[in-house]
């Protein structure tokens, strides 16, 4: 019990340290539905979330705490998204790497980047992907970007799960993975 306590407590003071990294992930899987009234739900994977080195330091430690004080235990995902409704937030081990996970529902599918016809379920939904610093790596639907600046996914009306993944980092030689210390994490919240 005191090592929990211990180990909690420097995760906290830890996070509140000046020198700070970068949490980032390596990709990203979205997936959406969206309802005849323009609502839905969603779902954000972060995968292979990691800590990118400070000044060639590695402050994975401090970028863990702030992973588990801000976000997961805190408000920042719903500070930067307000658009979404967060019903669960989750982190897990999934093929040797760090996964986040976000679910959440949406009052109105044009606050979150989708475009539509909201006359009519004829028309091709549309996804705008230039809001994002990411790169397309596949999806569902069709990507119109293709040899042009068109940053933009269709998919065909009726479509019931709207899906694409993204590169987030794909340099990772200055990347620290966070799982070693999830896993510590967990041990000492399970004690």
């Amino acid at each position: 019990m005191y090592l929990k306590k211990l180990f909690t407590f420097a995760v906290v003071i830890l996070a509140a340290i000046v020198i700070t990294g970068c949490l980032t992930t390596e990709t990203k899987e979205y997936r959406f539905k969206i309802n005849q009234d323009g609502s839905g739900e969603g779902k954000i994977k972060f995968i292979n979330i990691v800590s990118e080195e400070d000044e060639e330091q590695d402050v994975s430690f401090n970028d863990f705490g702030e992973l588990i004080s801000d976000y997961m235990e805190g408000h920042t995902f719903e500070t930067d998204n307000p658009h979404y409704e967060v019903l669960d937030k989750r982190l897990y081990e999934e093929n040797g790497v760090l996964v986040g996970e976000v679910s959440f529902k949406f009052v109105h599918a044009d606050s979150v980047g989708f475009l539509r016809n909201t006359d009519c379920d004829c028309a091709p939904l549309l996804y705008y992907l230039g809001s994002l610093s990411e790169t397309l790596l596949e999806t569902n639907g069709e990507y119109l970007g293709l040899g042009r600046d068109f940053p933009i996914i269709q998919w065909p009306a009726g479509t019931e799960e709207l899906f694409f993944k993204t590169s987030v980092k794909e340099d990772m030689s200055d990347a620290h993975g966070l799982l070693p210390l999830y896993q510590t994490w967990l041990e000492n919240k399970e004690e």
